[in-house]
């Protein structure tokens, strides 16, 4: 059986780290977007803002405004940024962002934690770990104390889906009387 390789696009003045590799890149006014094995290298002024794959919590295409759409993800409590990319001939980039993005969720649940309200819990790879990344809906007020221990909570349920028992804290920042939580 016959095997085709494609080979990495090299894109010109973007620096990749050893051993990473190009899988697609688009042209956009601002430089080109490259999608790695590793990250997403979005154009800035002076360089390029690097996203690894499981900082991206979601990418979508606007076809109405013919732009790529990536929402990083922020510390709990904080909006997540979103990043509006217009691009040209975006299939490829688009093809590898969602396939990249979506081998970096290994887990997801969303656990109700205040009446009609809750939290997204999300666990991605993060090199050889698992990072947790938590989406709380609107309404839901994470400087409660006693929201903060449901949501604490259901990070744990889901982290002992998947992770086994070590007794360690669940790595949420803890808040105390006089911290107030980002955003």
């Amino acid at each position: 059986m016959a095997r085709f390789l494609r080979r990495s696009r090299r894109v010109e003045d973007v620096a990749l780290d050893d051993g990473e590799r190009t899988l697609a890149a688009a042209s956009s006014p601002a430089g080109p977007v490259v999608a790695t094995d590793r990250r997403l290298l979005i154009p800035v002024p002076g360089g390029y803002h690097s996203i690894s794959w499981d900082r991206v919590d979601r990418a979508r295409w606007d076809g109405d405004a013919e732009v790529l759409v990536v929402a990083e993800t922020a510390p709990l409590g904080s909006p997540h940024r979103d990043h509006r990319l217009s691009v040209e001939d975006p299939r490829r980039l688009l093809d590898v962002v969602r396939e990249q993005v979506t081998a970096s969720v290994v887990i997801t649940r969303y656990v109700a934690v205040s009446g009609s309200l809750g939290v997204r819990v999300t666990g991605r790879r993060r090199g050889d770990s698992l990072g947790w990344v938590v989406a709380v809906d609107d309404g839901l007020r994470i400087d409660d104390p006693e929201v903060r221990r449901h949501v604490d909570a259901a990070v744990a349920q889901v982290r002992a889906e998947v992770e086994p028992l070590s007794g360690r804290e669940i790595g949420l920042p803890r808040l105390d009387s006089n911290q107030q939580p980002a955003g």
